[in-house]
C-alpha cells in the first residue's frame, strides 16, 4: 500500500495527462454543462469529452518507460504492471470526472432519464478509457486515439456499409445516451474488446523486455 501511494504521488509530480489537456477537459466540461442545462434531452455534450478521453489515455507507456520516466518507481521494486495500472487509472481520471460532472449537472437540472448514465454512455466511456491506452502501450503517445479516429472515419466515410452492431462498436460516440439493454450484439463485443485489450496490454508489459534508450 505504501508503494502504491508513492506511485500515485509520483504521477502527481509527473502526470500522465498534461496540464493543457486537463484545462481542455475543464473548458469542454464547462461548455457541456451549460449545454446540458439548456437542453438535457441527449448526451451530445459528452462527445468532445469522449474524444479527448481517448487522447488522454493514449500515453505510450513503453516509450516513456524506455526514456526512464518510471525509473524511480522501478528502483523501489514496483512491478511494471502495477506502474502501468496506476498510470492508466490516473490518465483516465480527468475524463471520467468530467463525465460525472455532466451527469450530476443533468440530474440537478432535469427530471426523467439521465442520458449520461445510460448503458450506452457507460460502454462508450469504457471503450474510450481502455482501448486507446492498450493499443498505444508499445507505441508513441496519442497513437491509440489517432488509430481509433482513423478506423471510425473509415467506418463512416470509407464507402463500406457495416452492420449496425459493428459500426456502433467501431464508433462508440453513437452509443452516447442510448440504452443497450436489448442490444447484446453491441454490448457484449464492446465490453469484451475493452477487457481483452487491457489484459493483452498488461500481459505484454509484464513479459516484454523494455530497455532504456541509449543516450543521443
Amino acid at each position: 500500500m505504501t508503494d502504491l501511494r508513492y506511485a500515485v504521488r509520483y504521477f502527481h509530480v509527473v502526470p500522465p495527462v498534461s496540464r493543457l489537456m486537463v484545462i481542455s477537459f475543464g473548458v469542454l466540461t464547462t461548455a457541456g454543462g451549460l449545454l446540458t442545462v439548456a437542453d438535457g434531452t441527449n448526451a451530445s455534450a459528452a462527445v468532445p469529452i469522449l474524444v479527448l478521453q481517448a487522447f488522454g489515455v493514449s500515453t505510450g507507456f513503453a516509450v516513456l518507460a524506455r526514456r526512464g520516466y518510471f525509473d524511480l518507481l522501478v528502483a523501489r521494486g514496483l512491478p511494471r504492471v502495477r506502474i502501468a495500472v496506476v498510470q492508466w487509472v490516473l490518465a483516465a481520471m480527468p475524463g471520467l470526472c468530467c463525465w460525472a460532472v455532466l451527469g450530476a449537472t443533468h440530474a440537478l437540472n432535469h427530471g426523467g432519464g439521465n442520458p449520461f448514465i445510460q448503458s450506452g454512455t457507460v460502454v462508450a466511456f469504457l471503450m474510450a478509457s481502455t482501448i486507446p491506452w492498450a493499443v498505444s502501450v508499445g507505441l508513441p503517445r496519442f497513437s491509440g486515439a489517432i488509430g481509433w479516429l482513423l478506423v471510425a472515419a473509415q467506418a463512416d466515410f470509407g464507402g463500406v456499409i457495416w452492420p449496425d452492431s459493428v459500426h456502433d462498436v467501431i464508433v462508440p460516440v453513437v452509443l452516447l445516451g442510448t440504452d443497450l439493454g436489448h442490444r447484446l450484439e453491441v454490448l457484449t463485443p464492446a465490453v469484451m474488446l475493452s477487457l481483452v485489450s487491457m489484459t493483452l496490454a498488461l500481459v505484454w508489459v509484464h513479459r516484454s523486455d523494455i530497455r532504456l534508450e541509449a543516450a543521443q
